[in-house]
């Protein structure tokens, strides 16, 4: 254990839904906000490069040491992951698969309670860590295998709140931290990641003289799950005003929701092979009421009741090739949100989907299409948020949804559907962004900064 005197952790996320019922379920291409290449072996390394670590529902602890009834929580986010050596993953391990070894930054937003209401810090840790896996199947196009997180160690020194802060977790130091990890081979080169570590760990801190923790030290061990999670990569950078209280409005009004590679499935009641793809794009946001946010919603902190459109753009495959048309539909919806800390920097907070239902009926080719989601109708659709805030005060907003829905549809007489109908249960991603950006960063059209090199 040559490098743990330091230490990191991973941390994984994965939604796994299973619906029973009777109608047809599509479930649309693998994937995870967290996306990892084809290391050349049929498989992606592990951890995930380029993703980040969160608890979306926990937070690590210091009870220890503090006054009764007092606690210390600390929401993290792990990120910034450096392999010691490549390529990261090298045979064995306590799994009889890999073992990895690498450094990353670990980032606690702190918020007292108790006698330490009002107190909140942003603290770096740097981080050291090795994660074991169990032996998977290379080439197969899903993966799914057992690992654990073997090793994590971080401190830090002369913080003017913690004269010493150590973090440490992971079976090699007596705090098992077991997990899972299901890779999904994506179209292209590409592997989605949906994984898990249930973290055992200890928390050593010493206060500072002067500080607000002077005098106090304890050790406190918990557990808490870690999943890991790529902050949405929107088509274009969605940025809102604050709105006068130090956080952002959601939904957030000058953006959209879309899915750069993912669609709403229609599957059953079709010919065998054939489907139709819904492609989305949700925007024109209307707030019912004013601020949109209001107290309450399932999530404890607030319910956002707003209109919008949503433009389809459907495409047939199979026996349906090439049929093709653009729905724009009204949608009255509601979404919930979490707790936040207005005046933060960065805000993080779990979002749901909680009422999405939009009807169209009387078209050429529809007597009748609905599309149904939402919690209010069974079919829950978690999300989260990140807002972070840029140097002019706006926040760019990071937003998803992982969107469960119902389609039902009937088709037209004298249209291509006519005698067609059936239900189709599906799941679809979408994220906060700006419709029409290429590749490149430039809006749909505008070509002004481009550049030509002639041979």
């Amino acid at each position: 254990m040559r490098r743990f005197e330091r230490i990191g952790w991973i941390l994984i996320i994965t939604i796994v839904v299973v619906l029973v019922a009777r109608l047809t379920f599509a479930e649309p291409p693998g994937r995870s906000f967290c996306s990892v290449p084809d290391n050349g072996t049929g498989t992606g390394d592990v951890p995930p490069v380029g993703c980040s670590y969160i608890s979306p529902t926990e937070v690590f602890m210091i009870i220890d040491g503090l006054p009764a009834g007092t606690t210390i929580e600390a929401a993290p986010i792990h990120h910034n992951l450096v392999c010691i050596e490549m390529p990261c993953e090298r045979p064995g391990g306590s799994l009889g698969g890999t073992s990895s070894a690498f450094d990353s930054s670990l980032t606690l937003f702190m918020t007292g309670t108790g006698s330490l209401a009002g107190f909140t810090r942003q603290i770096e840790v740097p981080m050291a860590s090795e994660v074991h896996t169990g032996p998977r199947i290379l080439g197969n196009p899903v993966q799914t295998f057992p690992t654990d997180y073997f090793a994590l160690q971080g401190q830090t020194f002369g913080d003017p709140d913690f004269s010493s802060l150590t973090i440490t977790g992971g079976t090699n130091f007596g705090l098992p931290s077991p997990g899972q990890t299901t890779m999904t081979k994506r179209t292209g080169d590409s592997f989605s990641v949906d994984s898990f570590f249930d973290i055992t760990y200890q928390i050593d801190f010493v206060g500072a003289p002067g500080g607000v923790l002077e005098g106090l030290a304890g050790i406190t061990t918990g557990t808490l799950r870690m999943a890991v999670d790529e902050p949405p990569r929107p088509v274009g950078v969605c940025l809102v005003a604050d709105n006068g209280s130090g956080t952002a409005e959601l939904p957030p009004a000058p953006c959209e929701y879309l899915s750069r590679d993912e669609f709403f499935v229609i599957v059953d009641g079709l010919p065998a092979g054939t489907t139709m793809e819904l492609h989305p794009t949700q925007g024109q946001f209307a707030c019912t009421n004013t601020p949109c946010g209001q107290p309450g919603g399932s999530l404890g902190g607030e319910f956002e009741e707003f209109d919008s459109t949503l433009a389809l753009k459907v495409i047939g495959t199979g026996s349906l090739a090439g049929f093709s048309r653009t729905l724009m539909l009204p949608v009255p919806e509601e979404t919930h949100s979490a707790p936040r800390i207005p005046g933060d920097p960065l805000q993080h907070f779990n979002t749901a989907l909680w009422s999405f239902p939009v009807t169209l009926i009387g078209d050429p080719d529809f007597s009748s299409l609905s599309i149904t989601a939402g919690g209010e109708f069974g079919l829950a659709s978690p999300g989260m948020t990140t807002l972070t805030q840029q140097p002019d005060g706006t926040f760019m907003v990071d937003s998803f949804f992982d969107i469960h829905y119902q389609i039902d549809f009937e088709g037209a007489p004298g249209s291509v559907l006519d005698g067609l109908s059936g239900s189709t249960l599906g799941l679809l991603g979408v994220i906060a962004g700006i419709e029409d950006i290429f590749d490149d960063g430039f809006e749909s059209g505008n070509t002004s900064a481009w550049s030509v090199t002639f041979p």
